[in-house]
């Protein structure tokens, strides 16, 4: 889990990719409506990246953006979306918070969308390592299955020899690899149901 400090040391750059996308058509730009802009990017928890983004997309048309209504707007728009029930929705979606609520509302927020998070987070390494284990017993199935074709197609009792330590040796690394795989599922499963506990009590 990332602390506090690392995730807002990360908020420049999320911001930018959250923003780097976003453009503003000339039509757009034309009509816009620059507190209902501002809202809808402050409900969506944009960081003001989002407006100079806006700004050089209709600057390019000789629109200028009216700050002072899209300020208002992104207030408003961050009263909703700054609502602690929203910081859990958010973690738990694998959105990213950029450090945009106030600082009255910011701490709780972060707690609890920090802990949102890891619980994504968790589930996604769970159901990763699920996956990792599916491959690795059809990979042992498929060796089993071939080991009497591959010595079959042998000629000699070397090649037949070898064959069957070449087949011991994959599937000793497979088990292994099984073995493995499987106390790192069982730690991060345990690691998720105390995450989904703790989460449970800031609800």
């Amino acid at each position: 889990m990332l602390t506090t400090f690392g995730r807002l040391a990360l908020a420049p750059l999320f911001g930018l990719l959250l923003t780097s996308c976003a453009t503003m058509s000339p039509e757009e730009c034309k009509v816009a409506d620059w507190g209902q802009i501002g809202q809808r990017d402050g409900m969506d928890g944009r960081t003001l990246g989002q407006l100079s983004d806006r700004a050089a997309d209709c600057a390019k048309v000789g629109v200028s953006v009216d700050t002072q209504a899209y300020q208002k707007g992104r207030d408003q728009g961050l009263l909703s979306y700054c609502r602690p029930d929203n910081a859990l929705r958010v973690g738990l979606s694998g959105g990213f918070y950029g450090g945009v609520c106030p600082p009255e509302t910011h701490a709780e927020f972060l707690q609890r969308y920090e802990s949102a998070r890891y619980v994504w987070d968790l589930r996604n390494e769970v159901s990763s390592l699920d996956g990792r284990i599916e491959n690795l017993e059809r990979r042992l199935r498929d060796v089993n299955r071939s080991e009497e074709k591959r010595l079959a197609d042998a000629t000699t009792d070397e090649q037949r020899k070898a064959i069957r330590k070449a087949i011991d040796d994959e599937r000793r690394d497979i088990r292994n690899d099984l073995s493995e795989t499987d106390r790192r599922l069982r730690r991060k499963r345990d690691e998720l149901r105390s995450a989904e506990f703790s989460l449970s009590n800031l609800r």
